[in-house]
C-alpha cells in the first residue's frame, strides 16, 4: 500500500468535508499529530483506524484506497509480464490465448 496516496486521499476528502485536521483527528479519536502523519504518508493506520477515518469522512473505503489498488495491480501485471516473457514461444501463445478467453468470459459479468 502506498501511504502517500492514502494520505493524499484522506486529505482530499477531509478538506472536501470542510474539516480541519484537528477536528477530523478528534472525531477519529486520534492525536492531531498522528492524523497529520497519516495525511503526510508517513504512517499507515491500523485497519480499525482506517475504517474510522472513512466513517468520519463519510466516504467509501475504496475511494480512500484509489490509486493504491491500481498501483498494486500495475506491479502485479508487470511481474506477470516478466514471467511470461521468459517462457518459450509456444507457452507464451498458450497463456495469451487463455487470457484472451478469460477476458471474453468475464467482460459481461
Amino acid at each position: 500500500m502506498n501511504a502517500k496516496y492514502l494520505g493524499a486521499n484522506i486529505k482530499k476528502y477531509r478538506t472536501a468535508q470542510g474539516m480541519t485536521q484537528d477536528y477530523a483527528a478528534e472525531k477519529c479519536s486520534l492525536s492531531p499529530n498522528y492524523f497529520r502523519q497519516i495525511e503526510l504518508g508517513n504512517k499507515i493506520p491500523r485497519l480499525e483506524t482506517f475504517l474510522k477515518i472513512a466513517e468520519v469522512l463519510d466516504v467509501p473505503t475504496d475511494f480512500l484506497l484509489c490509486n493504491n489498488l491500481s498501483r498494486e495491480h500495475q506491479i502485479r501485471t508487470d511481474e506477470l509480464y516478466k514471467r511470461i516473457e521468459n517462457l518459450p514461444d509456444k507457452k507464451k501463445r498458450f497463456i495469451l490465448n487463455a487470457m484472451e478467453n478469460l477476458i471474453e468470459e468475464i467482460k459481461d459479468v
